[in-house]
């Protein structure tokens, strides 16, 4: 899951098509969702994936409602959507995909089962009626259990010094000093006067991945045994994100069309003296610790399933609905060259959210993990449309007062 909470970071105005941190959705609380307008479009609901993952993803979400408690409520626009009536949309889509197989008949069933939310279509929508939609992935790094000359830039545990403060309205990060909360330290403070030392988890030879890790706030591990670890986000030093690629654009050194993941991490290894200064631009440090499982979780722990697992922002977009896609989506060979754009268009599921996920506009779609992955997730930033499915109904889904 995207750097959590609140994924790993994904990324708003920004370049950087990664971060999100889990932003956590609490029962009992009412979402808002600025910016989701009833529409009488219906696209041609044809899915582009493959059906294995369709139907994980979609009973996965269906495991997810079922914690939810049925008095819950949450906002969709100008729409009020009750928790049982998620249930009963994921329960309706999933029988739809059991029974039928042919693309036009499920298109048809879907067309004459739901309600139709474009999210993104409000007055403040930034792209017009579109999403900005970004990608995600899993690293897999080479790593270290030890200090050597070759792994030297640690990850660390969650510090036992730091403090999660509940005033009853938010949350806040810190640690005591003098018998006061302050802030916790800041990247910067981290790696160079290292005051938790003793509590690193691993080492990683190069910082720059080490960077890419907190962005995608979770990732594998190979270790020099020839072993392969799951590492999950455990906490976050509760600093704001700051994008470094809009850094780099602000300060003329990349445009905006070069700052992607790959042209990112091509300058920083081109400008070794500049690195640690544009690293430390962004504030907020992660914390990791071992997962049990390779599975990548989401926000709510919803297990994360590529293609279609999608970061929003859960104050937009509900954690547990269901929606279509339709946006493009690079082609890319095993180096990472970008041999061509096709149109991505299918079923997806709210499962995940990011500190720079903001906006009922924004999503990241979780892509899986290895190079052809992480090459995809660096060059994607395109504009999109998103259709959230709600079963039609006269209960559960009503006008706001």
């Amino acid at each position: 899951m995207r750097n959590r909470p609140p994924r790993p970071s994904s990324p708003v105005a920004i370049v950087i098509v990664l971060l999100t941190a889990l932003f956590s959705v609490l029962p009992g609380t009412a979402i808002q969702a600025a910016g989701i307008t009833t529409t009488a479009e219906e696209p041609l609901f044809t899915d582009d994936f493959d059906r294995h993952s369709l139907l994980e993803a979609a009973r996965r979400q269906a495991e997810y409602l079922r914690r939810i408690p049925e008095d819950d409520h949450f906002k969709l626009g100008t729409r009020t959507v009750s928790a049982e009536l998620l249930r009963r949309s994921i329960a309706t889509f999933i029988e739809i995909i059991e029974q039928e197989s042919s693309p036009l008949v499920i298109s048809r069933r879907v067309q004459e089962s739901f309600d139709f939310l474009r999210a993104g279509a409000g007055e403040n929508a930034t792209f017009a009626g579109s999403m900005l939609v970004t990608g995600y992935f899993q690293p897999v790094l080479d790593g270290s259990l030890l200090p050597i000359p070759q792994f030297n830039h640690p990850l660390y545990r969650l510090p036992p010094d730091l403090i999660e403060h509940n005033n009853g309205t938010t949350t806040s990060i810190g640690r005591f000093c003098n018998g006061r909360l302050v802030p916790y330290w800041s990247r910067e403070e981290i790696e160079t006067r290292r005051p938790l030392a003793g509590n690193e988890l691993l080492y990683l030879a190069d910082p720059i991945e080490a960077f890419i890790l907190h962005i995608q706030g979770s990732g594998k591990i190979r270790l020099r045994d020839g072993s392969c670890r799951p590492v999950r986000f455990a906490g976050s030093n509760g600093r704001p994100y700051r994008s470094i690629g809009r850094l780099l654009v602000d300060e003329g050194r990349l445009t905006l069309e070069q700052a992607t993941l790959p042209g990112i991490v091509e300058y920083l290894h081109a400008h070794p003296g500049e690195s640690q200064r544009i690293l430390h631009a962004n504030p907020r440090f992660i914390f990791f610790a071992w997962g049990k499982t390779g599975t990548v979780l989401g926000s709510g722990n919803i297990a994360l399933t590529a293609g279609r697992s999608v970061a929003v922002d859960p104050s937009e977009i509900p954690l547990g609905t269901v929606a279509f896609l339709k946006s493009r989506q690079p082609v890319v060979d095993r180096n990472g060259h970008l041999q061509r754009w096709r149109a991505l268009d299918r079923f997806v599921f709210p499962q995940d959210s990011g500190a720079a996920i903001r906006g009922g506009n924004r999503l990241d779609l979780f892509l899986g993990d290895g190079d052809e992955a992480r090459h995809a997730a660096g060059l994607m930033r395109e504009k999109g449309s998103l259709y959230i499915l709600v079963e039609k109904s006269t209960n559960g889904l009503k006008k706001d007062e």
